[in-house]
């Protein structure tokens, strides 16, 4: 077990009573630097971590990152304690290291006693009357903001969920008998309630090892991976992709376990994903383009709340809208067509498609797993003979090529070329636009 303590802002006589029961009961004390160390040694010995005064993000990472392993090491056995100055949960280096542990150790028990921290040790010595709301910042966006006395909890959270606060924790009587700490709002609360709302952006949104993420990955460049995938890939102790139709560099972003599920069963997906969660890691089903477009996820969800497991879906680029930035068009365009519809021909999982029925509507078609039956699709639309159709093949990868034509020729130069999968077709006169509406955004023409 972990305990991050408090020491306060320096005078030892401003130690609790629980620091100093804690400081002689552990088994191991870890302290950051000489000033928390006095303060220690009045009670027992302490080991000093070197923790860089830096802004350089590789050296800090790696510092972290080592002292993470040191302090596990003993604490996963024994009781530690790591003493500091001021509090642990304020500005504090217990903060960054915490995180780091429970990333790389989330079995690890961490706890935090609380130190008078130098916000109120500025008030005390400088005779500061605070009786109405303040700031404490360190220079970087407010991410967290504390409301006392919340009588009214769920109306104050309504008011900061509409200034981007996702994130919170509503706590009452705290440190008595009759404490309540929790995440459901209630409607209201006494003199000695707490509400505090956190913004969850992209960089530190918590991840849960009780959840299995299912992120898009994008058409095939590895470059199109969204921020929240590459961050979960970063921190995923399991990653399952379709080897076929993800680039490989994109699960390398990840240092923990790759599987590839070309052949495996939804009863196989399943088991490597609960047992994975039930060891407490995280698991990232990676998938190619988006998840909701013909990524056969509902399966796979279902599947896994049976076993009471929770998903999280983090959208990608999908294939179709990389195949019209290769175009270099837009699949809606003024004056042509306002809408796009996409579809598949039928084939193993798809008995029967309504291809010819949409494509009455004139409107653009994207034809997603059909450019092995190219011939027929081409044969059941009732667009003009003359309508343009492309054929994008490997959208955004590398070896992307693009096949134009129109719905009476298409067929024959696709065959010719060769392309019998991992293609869009895209139809209809949006795909190469001889004449259209300039947007009402740009005025009229």
């Amino acid at each position: 077990m972990l305990i991050g303590l408090g020491l306060g802002p320096g005078d030892p006589e401003l130690l609790t009573l629980k620091a100093v029961r804690i400081l002689e009961e552990s088994d191991k004390v870890f302290v950051p630097g000489k000033l928390a160390l006095d303060l220690v040694l009045p009670y027992t010995d302490a080991e000093i971590l070197d923790f860089p005064m830096t802004h350089d993000k590789a050296t800090l990472d790696r510092t972290i990152d080592h002292n993470a392993d040191v302090v596990s090491a003993t604490a996963m056995h024994k009781l530690v304690a790591f003493g500091l100055i001021g509090d642990p949960n304020f500005f504090s280096t217990f903060t960054r290291l915490k995180k780091r542990i429970r990333e790389k150790y989330p079995h690890l028990v961490i706890e935090t006693v609380p130190g008078i921290s130098s916000i109120t040790a500025f008030a005390s010595r400088t005779d500061a009357d605070i009786d109405r709301s303040f700031v404490v910042s360190d220079g970087s966006p407010i991410a967290t903001k504390i409301v006392l006395k919340a009588r009214t909890p769920k109306k104050i959270r309504d008011g900061l969920i509409e200034e981007g606060y996702t994130n919170f924790i509503f706590a009452e009587k705290l440190f008595s008998d009759e404490e309540q700490v929790t995440d459901e709002i209630p409607d209201k609360g006494d003199y000695f309630s707490i509400l505090c709302a956190g913004k969850g952006d992209a960089e530190e949104r918590r991840i849960t090892p009780e959840t299995v993420y299912f992120v898009g990955a994008g058409p095939g460049d590895p470059k199109l991976l969204t921020l929240r995938g590459k961050e979960l890939l970063k921190k995923a102790d399991l990653v399952i992709y379709t080897g076929s139709l993800v680039d490989r560099k994109v699960a390398a972003n990840s240092a923990g376990e790759v599987i590839n599920s070309h052949g495996l069963t939804l009863d196989q997906l399943t088991d490597l994903m609960v047992g994975a969660i039930r060891d407490r890691k995280t698991v990232v089903r990676l998938h190619t383009g988006d998840p909701s477009l013909y990524g056969a996820i509902c399966e796979q969800i279902a599947a896994l709340k049976s076993h009471n497991i929770n998903v999280e879906i983090i959208p990608g680029v999908s294939s179709v809208f990389a195949a019209s930035a290769a175009l270099q068009t837009q699949l809606t365009l003024s004056g042509i067509t306002e809408t796009l519809i996409i579809t598949r021909p039928a084939g193993e999982t798809l008995e029967a498609d309504s291809i010819r029925e949409l494509s009455k509507h004139g409107a653009t078609m994207a034809i997603f797993l059909g450019v092995n039956k190219i011939a027929k699709i081409m044969g059941d639309v009732e667009y003009p003979p003359e309508t343009p159709v492309a054929v994008v093949y490997r959208a955004s990868w590398q070896d992307e090529r693009i096949i134009r034509g129109t719905v009476a020729d298409i067929a024959e130069k696709v065959e010719a070329a060769g392309i019998e999968r991992s293609a869009m077709i895209l139809i209809g006169d949006a795909v190469h636009p001889k004449s259209f509406r300039r947007s009402h955004l740009y005025g009229s023409q």
